[in-house]
């Protein structure tokens, strides 16, 4: 019994040093507790991987991306013969004073990464490339990891961590670009994210863009810039791509106009453009960014056109799906059917609906578009205003008139966005104040005016890196390639 009295507190101690998982008592120690080192230590536990915090993506203004008409733009100009030259302590030392004198200015910011890049201070890169990435992701986001003045920094935990910073913040931009209206603030098309309230730079020509014809189910903006060069100017076309937030430098056309562009579905499928008189010669645009010469006995497809001669254009658009008119060869018509009601929308006399204009919400229950009040083109007479119909009842509500034209678009099935007398505006159909955003002047489409109504030529910068009217490259492989 002694025996067995003395035994029990070892029994208790083993048995508790089982219900702990711990050495002893025949027991193996469990796989939760770190494995000892030869020098009975235990192993560090392995750090978690550098990870860069996200930053709100474009900038807060269209016009904050004015940067080359602002104070450190001359000293930019200077690190800019300082590259050429590659002298690259004075590409860093102009930089700086350019950010000295402007913050914002992030060209500078970029270039100013790729010169500490070349001297090998990848340590001092990081902020500037944050401040260009960010701000201009779609010119700089992924030319960052393929820069090679950046491949040092890119071999770094912080490089790998800017990697993965990269790719999270893709992701993000192209949902953004989903989600956002594309606009012409200045020349140049940029997509407001209402959702953020932030600008995303899509082209870069200086303020070049006249128009563009959007092709909603392919994702892509074919964009149309007029050039400058030795005294003469041209027409050119590039594709924005907001399925990859891709934008392609505009090809000069070598004609001031006419031209006629479209978006074919057959093969070569994708834009074609259209030049001559009387009878089109037409071009396709590939996927390569290359023309290429389509057969002379062509035929324009179906579908929306955009035609364009020298700073004018105009988007040709009807039929319109499921609505029916007499409509006349300007696509006008004093009055419409909607087929899923078989209502008929007429236009207050003596105006004309403009066919070319008329756009679906997204759920197909309004009808939007611009009304023709005036073809006399008297100065600063209204000529036109936007209207929209609800497709079950007809019944029509006016949103807004303008004399210098009107374009319209949908954002979603209570919400449009409308470019007028006052700028783009948008519109919401539950009631409060249109939402007015400040820079913009156009939508992609051009604003439907009265024929005899002149068109507002397009201001380009006068700048002698511009001389073909679009932005050099900067600090060598800057742009998307």
């Amino acid at each position: 019994m002694a025996g067995m009295t003395s035994a029990r507190p070892l029994l208790l101690a083993c048995l508790a040093t089982v219900l702990t998982a711990g050495p002893g008592c025949g027991n193996k120690p469990s796989q939760t507790v770190p494995e000892p080192t030869e020098a009975g230590v235990a192993k560090a536990t392995v750090p978690a991987p550098l990870e860069l915090p996200a930053r709100p993506l474009g900038l807060a203004e269209a016009a904050a991306f004015g940067w080359r008409t602002r104070g450190g733009h001359p000293a930019f100009r200077e690190a800019r013969s300082a590259e050429a030259r590659s002298a690259w302590p004075a590409v860093v030392e102009r930089c700086r004073a350019a950010l000295a004198a402007d913050p914002g200015h992030l060209e500078a910011s970029w270039l100013l990464a790729a010169a500490l890049g070349r001297l090998g201070q990848v340590d001092e890169l990081l902020p500037p490339l944050r401040d260009a990435v960010a701000g201009d992701f779609g010119t700089w986001g992924l030319a960052s990891l393929e820069l090679p003045a950046l491949q040092a920094f890119l071999a770094t935990p912080t490089g790998e961590a800017w990697r993965r910073r990269v790719e999270q913040d893709r992701s993000l931009f192209l949902a953004a670009l989903a989600r956002a209206t594309i606009v012409n603030a200045g020349g140049d098309l940029f997509a407001f994210d209402l959702e953020s309230a932030r600008w995303l730079r899509l082209t870069r020509t200086s303020g070049a863009v006249i128009s563009g014809l959007p092709v909603p189910g392919a994702r892509k903006v074919a964009y149309v810039a007029r050039l400058a060069a030795s005294g003469k100017r041209t027409l050119a076309i590039g594709v924005v791509d907001l399925s990859r937030g891709r934008t392609t430098r505009a090809i000069d056309l070598g004609t001031s106009g006419p031209l006629t562009i479209v978006h074919s579905t057959k093969a070569p499928d994708g834009f074609w453009i259209g030049a001559g008189a009387p009878k089109l010669t037409w071009r396709a645009l590939a996927d390569d960014h290359k023309l290429s010469a389509l057969p002379a006995k062509t035929t324009r497809p179906a579908g929306p056109r955009l035609e364009v001669n020298g700073a004018s254009s105009r988007l040709t658009a009807v039929p319109v799906p499921t609505v029916t008119a007499d409509w006349d060869e300007q696509g006008l018509a004093s009055a419409i059917r909607i087929g899923s009601s078989n209502r008929v929308v007429s236009a207050p006399s003596p105006g004309l609906i403009d066919g070319n204009t008329a756009t679906w919400s997204p759920g197909k229950s309004h009808l939007a578009f611009v009304v023709q009040l005036d073809e006399t083109c008297t100065p600063g007479a209204i000529s036109s205003a936007a209207y929209i119909a609800d497709a079950a009842t007809g019944t029509l509500t006016e949103l807004e008139r303008a004399a210098k034209g009107l374009a319209i678009e949908w954002l979603t099935d209570r919400k449009l966005v409308i470019a007028g007398d006052r700028g783009v505006s948008i519109v919401d159909l539950d009631g409060g104040a249109p939402r007015l955003l400040a820079g913009a002047t156009n939508l992609v489409v051009p604003r439907r005016r009265p024929t005899c109504d002149p068109v507002e030529e397009p201001v380009l910068v006068d700048d002698p890196e511009l001389a073909a009217g679009v932005e050099p490259a900067d600090g060598g492989l800057v742009e998307p390639p």
